[in-house]
């Protein structure tokens, strides 16, 4: 039956089906008419030979004087094909398909094309459910009662529910439309993908696909917080001294960062510079707002900031926008407060190098054996603001400030740990 192989390949190529995984099919549908023509009772067997393309049917049937039934066969017709047969004994007899005859062929049929379309659906959900956490384009089909749009991907449908819509998106039956896959559900009627463009692994995707470094692992994204359609804030990070993670994720004139917040719907997307120290953290979130002094309450997770006067709007931002997506930034809750209304119990414990001038902080600096002057004005641009505050950066947080290579990081790294 070397005619079956040449069926599936013609229908493995049409349902873009693997064609051993047809045969198989093919078989399975055969054996099911059999069994309905000739009894539930039939013993039905196969022979696949793939390389060589064979493929055989055989019913196993007993060997008696005179036959009776279709699973029976006479001592004479055995012994032709096996002289060592005998009475009482089974054996495998070859199959000729024309004996299934026009219903049965029909019910063959019937039982190929359902498990055709399960295996296709089958091959459709696997392919899909790679792509979860991914990023996929559909078409627009229609946008329902309830403003859920309903995307087509040819073999699949998309739902991209209201909740996971960003307000200021609009959609056009018919336009392409970006997506984030959230989950894929093998249903009765075909496989359905649940999509979103609000969640966070949505902007993380158009990172990875529009900035190289972000793709190789070279730029680390530590975590997104995002408001649809107002404002994302992505901390990024590098082992890598030599590479500067903002800068490499705004691109050269903005022409990265550009095609992301195209995206978004012209969405505001900061990225700041990620450090294992929490202070330095919550204030590189709140950049470009300047913070006078940070309240650290780390067992808590909670904050107090403390902002000049002139800075607070900007620190809340809109509707509490900037300080609501700090806090899911960094995990801790943001209490931002005016310069002005510091207790003076605070002001008094509060740290004497706020009081210091850029001069006698530089001074301080320089005290560490490897810090030039130069250094540490990078130092100081940087945010560090005494030695103590230095002291608390981790390597990676010293590799990551601009103008220091890796080297002079872990030997200002090894000095002030051998000092404290």
């Amino acid at each position: 039956m070397r005619e079956i192989f040449e069926i599936a390949n013609v229908i493995a190529k049409e349902h873009n089906i693997d064609s051993s995984a047809v045969i198989e099919s093919l078989a399975e549908a055969i054996k099911i008419s059999i069994a309905k023509k000739y009894g539930e009772d039939s013993v039905v067997k196969t022979s696949l030979d793939t390389q060589n393309q064979i493929f055989n049917i055989y019913i196993e049937k007993k060997v008696v004087d005179t036959p009776r039934k279709h699973n029976e066969i006479s001592l004479e017709e055995a012994k032709k094909i096996d002289p060592n047969v005998n009475i009482g004994d089974y054996i495998d007899v070859e199959f000729d398909p024309e004996e299934l005859g026009r219903i049965a062929v029909s019910t063959a049929k019937n039982v190929m094309s359902k498990m055709f379309k399960d295996l296709e659906k089958r091959v459709t959900y696997e392919d899909y459910a790679k792509k979860i956490g991914k990023i996929v384009t559909g078409e627009i089909w229609s946008v329902g009662v309830y403003n859920d749009c309903i995307v087509d991907f040819k073999n699949a449908i998309g739902i991209l529910p209201k909740k996971e819509q960003s307000p200021g998106d609009k959609y056009v039956v018919g336009e392409t439309i970006k997506a984030y896959v959230m989950d894929v559900l093998e249903e009765p009627k075909g496989v359905k993908l649940i999509l979103s463009r609000t969640h966070p692994g949505f902007v993380k995707e158009l990172f990875m696909k529009e900035v190289p470094e972000v793709r190789d692992g070279s730029v680390e994204i530590k975590a997104i917080a995002r408001e649809p359609s107002k404002r994302t804030k992505v901390a990024v990070y590098s082992k890598d001294s030599k590479i500067d993670p903002i800068g490499t994720c705004v691109g050269a004139k903005g022409t990265r960062i550009s095609a992301i917040v195209k995206e978004l719907g012209d969405e505001k997307v900061d990225v700041i510079r990620w450090s294992a120290n929490l202070s330095i953290y919550i204030k590189n979130a709140l950049a470009p707002s300047k913070v006078s002094y940070i309240e650290l309450f780390e067992d808590e997770k909670r904050a107090k900031v403390y902002v000049p006067d002139e800075e607070f709007s900007a620190a809340i931002g809109k509707m509490g926008v900037n300080v609501k997506l700090v806090a899911k930034l960094t995990g801790v809750n943001i209490d931002i407060i005016k310069e002005s209304e510091m207790d003076k119990s605070i002001q008094e414990e509060k740290p004497k190098e706020t009081q210091k001038t850029k001069e006698e902080i530089i001074d301080e600096l320089m005290s560490v054996e490897s810090i030039t002057e130069n250094l540490a004005n990078k130092l100081y641009d940087s945010g560090i603001r005494s030695l103590e505050q230095l002291k608390t950066l981790s390597l990676d947080d010293l590799k990551n400030i601009k103008g220091i290579g890796e080297k002079r990081a872990q030997k200002i790294f090894d000095v002030l740990n051998q000092t404290t």
